[in-house]
Order: C-alpha cells, then structure tokens, then sequence
C-alpha cells in the first residue's frame, strides 16, 4: 500500500454499475401514497406504555382481529406464501414496538406499503407493514417495547386495515408466532404474545450500524488516503479496527465525507463532496461495497462542515447538516428521491472546527457534538427541528486533526466518538447514552494526511 502506517488488501471490484435505487424508491412510495391515501384517519387513543424490555417476551402490537396466520388464512384456507400475522383494526391506531430494538429499515413497496423493521437481541427481526403513512423513525433510531413507531393503515397490497406483522431470526421466518395467536380471537395492543422467544431477553442487544460498510454487524471507519484511495477499516469484534482494505484508487479529490442511511433500507450509505462541489449519494449494499450513486445537489465545496447520521427535522428520515461559509447551520431534509428544503437551526457556527452527528442520548432525535475553536467540545441536543440549549462537554479537543462518530463503536448500543491525532491515532470516547463521554482508549491509526469520514 503507497503511503500508508497500516497494511491493507484491495477488496474489488470497485464502483459497481450506476442504479438509481433512490428513484425506485420514489416510485414506490408514490404507489403507495396512492393506495393508502383514504388510509388516513385520526388516531385511536391506546394508553400502552413504552418500557425498557429484559424479560425476552414480545407484546402484540395493536389492538384488533387475527385474520391470518403464518401459512394459515384462518378460514380454512392455506397461505403458503403468507409470512407473518394480520391483524384486522382500526385505522390511524398506534403501531407497538413489539420488544426493545433498534430501526432496521423504512421503507415502502408495492406489496408491503410502508413498512418498518426493528431489529432485536437474539437474531430477531420484527416487520410492521401496510403502516398508514412513512414508519416515525429513522433507520438507526432504538426504540422499547410498547413504544409507537407508526400507525395502521391500508397501503401496498391490502384492502382493509390491518395490521401485517413478521418475526424472524437468523434471517428466517419464525414460524412458532403462530403458537401466540389464535384464530379469529381479539386481541389487545400491549399484552405479551404467549409463545417462547430463545434468546430473545439474554441475546446482545440490537446497536445502530449505520456505518456498517461491509455487512459483518460492526460499525467501521471510512477514509480517503492522501494517495486517493478510498480505505475502509473495518470494525473488530471488542471495538478497534482491522486493517485497511481499497475499495478503489485514484479516488479522485474530495472534500467532505459522512454517513447515513439515506433510503432506509438498513444499509450504511456514504455521502461525498467532489472538487466541483457535486454531492454524491453512495447508496451501500450491505457487503462490501455499494450499489451505485447519483449526485443528489451542486454547489456543496465551500461548505464548512457536513454531517449525518440522524433524523434532525423530525420526519423520520436521515438529513443532512451543513454549515454555510457565513457560519449558519442548515439542516436538509431528505425525502427519499432527493433533498427537499432545508430548515435554519443557528448562525454563529462558523466558530466551529469539527461537526459530528447522531443520537447521543437515545431519544430518538438527531443530536451535534461540536468543537469550537478554543478547544470545547459542546453537546447540542436535537428537539426534532432545531437544537436545545448546549451543554459543554470539556476542553482541550482543538489538538484533534479529524472527529467522527454518531455510532456505536464499543459493542455496548451507544453513540460513540472517534479522535484522529495528528500523528494518525485513533482514540475511541464510548458515549454514556446521556450526551457524555467516558475516557478515551486507542484503536489504531490511519495514515497520516488522511480524510476521515465525519
């Protein structure tokens, strides 16, 4: 490797062919919207609390009639292709989280409608589809058992409220839900689904990975070489990183790099400014590479600083931070195919050396670390459209050439943050899911001259 302190392997191909799955997904979202617009219908109050879940069992998600079954239409017709549980109610009711987990996709299609999915401790997944309008969190967001994630409704391929709701684990359909409902029978939002859940309560809890670049359940670090090759460093089980590995060479010249799950699909997605100012949308494949990009906006070089990772308009879709040459923070919305608009959250921030996004408190809203000039590094809590009032963390951050973050780094499900020195090493902060910090410890280094994804 030229120029480089770590050894690495060029993990080819490189760029992969051009597909738009950004313009896909605004193809099915608008089907979508089509199907369910009469969907719509003001919530039915249901007074189930969100609590933090140990005992590995799931709740029942809303309140309603059991019409079908895994395999079982449940009027004596079999559904071979039938995966989950339909659950007939009413229209707008809240959507349960049926066991703590975090955001794994949010999506929409022709056959499932809007859809989200929470992964759990385990191996297990959990769909809730035919949603009445787009899932309430952004991919990445930790939510608790009971907590409301959307509402119910009738798009994609359905003609009645319903609720359409998977299990699966270790990538399979969890044919035992079917022992928790019976046929028919009503059933209440909140109560526990009386089947077994192996593993479900003493499993490792489900963490943010949207940074996981290469598919292996870790959070990784991506830099672009002073030579132009674009590195990934992939995440260690314990914490740390591996050895740097190509993705491609002669990268060309970039200026900002950061990352997010702009279409929703669970997969870590990777934005880049060019020399030209063109942002591009790198859109991840969920193994080792990504499936293509688009350029998504123009006129990004002069930028101070860009950010993601999170949900700051409170839409539940990743958006994009930006920092204006006169200092003024913007947030960009991301509608799914593209940006749309931006919203004003500051000015003064021109006073600013390092940006990092992400949800450092875990209340599902996108938060900023920040370092200012003279060293400080301050916490900006997220209120869904704007940022609470700064907490200063502590000084002496100013001697950092790079920081980046926004993830959970540690293993423990909490945003972390990570430190470049200007000698190139790397020093991981483990985030106490409060907006602080415990203290730093070593993980590597990266060649010096380096661009670190922020």
């Amino acid at each position: 490797m030229r120029n480089t302190t770590a050894s690495s392997r060029r993990i080819g191909p490189t760029w992969a062919t051009v597909r738009s799955r950004l313009r896909r997904a605004g193809v099915g979202a608008a089907l979508a919207v089509a199907l369910g617009a009469a969907a719509l219908v003001p919530v039915v109050s249901d007074p189930s609390p969100a609590t933090a879940a140990t005992d590995g069992q799931m709740i029942v998600p809303i309140s309603g009639t059991i019409t079908s079954r895994v395999g079982d239409g449940c009027y004596g017709n079999v559904r071979p292709s039938h995966q989950g549980i339909d659950i007939a109610g009413d229209g707008g009711q809240p959507i349960r989280a049926a066991y703590d987990g975090v955001i794994k996709t949010r999506s929409v299609n022709s056959g499932y409608g809007y859809f989200t999915d929470v992964e759990h401790a385990g191996g297990y997944v959990t769909r809730y589809a035919h949603m009445a309008a787009p899932g309430t969190y952004a991919p990445g967001t930790r939510v608790e058992r009971g907590q409301s994630i959307g509402a119910v409704g009738k798009t994609g391929n359905a003609t009645a409220f319903h609720l359409h709701f998977e299990v699966w684990r270790n990538g399979s359909v969890y044919a035992a839900i079917n022992d928790g409902f019976t046929c028919l029978t009503r059933v209440t939002s909140g109560t526990v689904i009386p089947t077994s859940f192996p593993g479900l309560g003493t499993g490792v809890p489900a963490k943010p990975l949207i940074a996981d670049y290469n598919g292996d359940g870790r959070s990784d670090l991506l830099v672009v070489a002073a030579d132009s090759d674009l590195q990934i460093f992939p995440g260690a089980a314990g914490g740390g990183f591996g050895a740097a590995e190509i993705i491609t060479s002669a990268w060309g010249a970039k200026r900002h790099l950061t990352h997010a799950d702009l279409d929703a699909d669970g997969h870590a997605d990777m934005l880049v400014v060019r020399s030209d100012g063109a942002l591009e949308l790198y859109s991840g494949s969920g193994g080792r590479g990504f499936d293509g990009h688009d350029i998504i906006g123009t006129g990004w070089y002069d930028l101070r600083q860009v950010a993601s990772g999170a949900d700051y308009s409170g839409d539940g879709r990743h958006d994009l931070l930006a920092v204006t040459p006169s200092g003024t923070l913007l947030i960009h919305r991301f509608d799914g195919s593209g940006l749309a608009g931006s919203l004003t959250a500051g000015s003064g921030w021109q006073v600013m050396r390092h940006i990092v996004g992400g949800d450092f408190n875990g209340d599902g809203r996108g938060d900023v670390m920040a370092v200012d000039d003279a060293g400080s590094l301050y916490f900006y809590p997220g209120t869904g459209t704007a940022f609470g009032d700064r907490r200063r963390i502590g000084p002496g951050w100013s001697t950092f050439a790079g920081l980046t973050g926004g993830v959970d780094y540690s293993g423990d499900g909490r945003a972390d943050l990570i430190a470049v020195t200007t000698s190139g090493e790397l020093l991981v902060y483990p985030g106490d899911g409060a907006g602080g910090f415990s203290a730093p410890r070593s993980v590597g280094s990266i060649p010096t001259g380096s661009i670190l994804l922020e």
